[in-house]
C-alpha cells in the first residue's frame, strides 16, 4: 500500500512540475510524409515532396476533425482558405536526405501541426462544428406536488384539469428551456404545448424515460438529447413557505451517456400554496435553465456530443513521468480523442477515461501506431467500451 501511495504522490508531483512548453509541445500533431517527384533537378524536387506532405497531411488531420462527408462538401473552400495557407498551422517542417531512383527522387518530411491553430481556421470559415443542423433537445421532466397529491407527466395520458396547475408550471419549464438553448443554437422541443403525449404508444407511457424507453423518444422525435428529471414541490414542516426541487440532467441518447446535469433547491415565500410556487418558479426557471443550456453547449464546442467514453487500461508500470507523457501524446496525437482522464491508479499501470469519437478497435490501433519514447503498445483485448494495452517486448 505505501509503494502504491508513493507512486501516485510522484504522479501528482510530475504533473506540478509539467512546464508551459510541454504543454505547448503537446498541442502539436507529428506526421510524416513519403513522397516521389519526377522534377528533373533536385531542388526542383525537394519543393515539390515538401508541397505534397503539407498538402496530403492538411488533408488526412482536416478529414480526422470534421469527418469525410464535411470535408468532402468544403473542398474547395478548405484548398482556398485553409491549406493554402498551412503555413499558418505547421510551424515545423524537417525533410531527410533526397535519393534518386532513376528519373524519381524520393523523400520524406516529418511535419508538426498545430491542432489550435488549425481549428482556429476551421472555425473562422464556419467548418469545425460537427453538426450541420440544429441539435434537437427533447424534455421529459416529471411534475410532483406532494402539498395536494399528484403528478403530471405530458408522455403518460392523464385528464389535464386535475393536474393543471402542474400542466402550467411544465409549460413554464418548456418555455425557459427553449430559450435558454436557442441561445446556443439548439432547438427544443416543447410537447405539452404540441401535445405529443397523445402520440407515444403505451408500451412507452412509463413513469421513467431511461433504457430503450429513451432510445424510442430519440428515434421517434428526432432528439439525439433528451432532458429527464424532475420539478418536486413541498411544504416546509413550519411556516406557510414551500420548497422547490427542480433536478434536471441532459443525456445524449445514442451510449446513454450524461453530458449535463443541474440541481437546485428553492424557497418560496408564504402564502397560497400555487400562487406562491408560480411566482418562485419565475423567478429562478431562467437562471436554472440557462445553467444546463451552458453545460451542453460545453460538450458540444469540445466535440463531446457524438462522442463516447471508452477505458483505457495500460498495463506495466513505466515510470510515472513516462506515463504522464503517454497520456499527453494520446490526447495531442490522435485527433478523434477529445479529453482523457486518470481514472485508476496502481502500481500494476493505469486506467484511463477516454472521451473520443472513434470505436474502441480504432481507438486501439491510432495507440499502437504511436511512439513513446521508444516504445511502443500492443493491445491485449478490446471490447465496445474497453481496450487493454501493454508495452511490447
Amino acid at each position: 500500500m505505501r509503494r502504491t501511495s508513493t507512486w501516485i504522490a510522484t504522479l501528482i508531483t510530475a504533473c506540478t512540475l509539467m512546464t508551459p512548453a510541454f504543454a505547448q509541445q503537446a498541442e502539436l500533431l507529428e506526421r510524416t510524409f513519403s513522397g516521389v517527384s519526377k522534377e528533373t533537378t533536385p531542388q526542383a524536387a525537394k519543393a515539390d515532396i515538401q508541397n505534397q506532405a503539407s498538402q496530403k497531411i492538411s488533408e488526412e488531420v482536416i478529414r480526422e476533425l470534421i469527418g469525410e462527408d464535411r470535408f468532402t462538401k468544403n473542398k474547395t473552400l478548405l484548398q482556398n482558405k485553409v491549406i493554402k495557407n498551412s503555413a499558418r498551422y505547421i510551424p515545423f517542417s524537417k525533410p531527410s536526405n533526397l535519393t534518386q531512383e532513376g528519373e524519381e527522387y524520393k523523400m520524406s518530411v516529418a511535419m508538426k501541426v498545430s491542432l489550435r491553430d488549425l481549428k482556429q481556421m476551421l472555425q473562422e470559415n464556419s467548418l469545425l462544428n460537427e453538426n450541420d443542423t440544429i441539435p434537437v433537445v427533447i424534455p421529459a421532466i416529471s411534475f410532483v406536488d406532494r402539498v395536494q397529491g399528484r403528478s403530471y407527466r405530458w408522455w403518460q395520458p392523464v385528464d389535464k384539469n386535475p393536474a393543471g396547475f402542474l400542466f402550467k408550471e411544465g409549460r413554464a419549464v418548456e418555455e425557459a428551456l427553449r430559450n435558454s438553448f436557442q441561445v446556443k443554437n439548439f432547438y427544443v422541443i416543447k410537447p405539452l404545448e404540441s401535445g405529443l403525449g397523445a402520440s407515444v404508444p403505451p408500451q412507452f407511457q412509463n413513469e421513467k424515460i431511461a433504457g430503450e424507453d429513451a432510445q424510442f423518444f430519440a428515434q421517434y422525435f428526432n432528439a439525439p438529447v433528451l432532458i429527464d428529471g424532475q420539478v418536486l414541490f413541498s411544504k416546509e414542516e413550519k411556516g406557510s413557505n414551500y420548497t422547490i426541487e427542480i433536478r434536471m440532467t441532459a443525456t445524449q441518447v445514442s451510449n446513454a451517456r450524461p453530458i449535463a446535469d443541474v440541481s437546485r433547491k428553492f424557497t418560496t415565500d408564504s402564502g397560497a400554496f400555487e400562487t406562491s410556487v408560480d411566482k418562485k418558479m419565475r423567478e429562478v426557471l431562467e437562471g436554472t435553465a440557462n445553467d444546463l443550456a451552458s453545460q451542453v453547449f460545453e460538450a458540444w464546442q469540445r466535440g463531446s456530443l457524438g462522442t463516447s467514453i471508452i477505458r483505457v487500461t495500460i498495463k506495466g508500470a513505466q515510470g510515472l513521468p513516462m506515463m504522464e507523457a503517454m497520456k499527453e501524446k494520446i490526447r495531442s496525437q490522435i485527433t478523434q480523442v477529445k479529453n482523457i482522464r486518470e481514472r485508476v491508479v496502481s502500481s500494476e499501470g493505469l486506467s484511463y477515461e477516454v472521451d473520443t469519437s472513434a470505436s474502441a478497435s480504432e481507438l486501439a490501433q491510432k495507440i499502437e501506431a504511436l511512439d513513446f519514447d521508444g516504445k511502443k503498445l500492443s493491445k491485449v483485448s478490446d471490447a465496445q467500451d474497453e481496450i487493454v494495452l501493454k508495452f511490447a517486448q
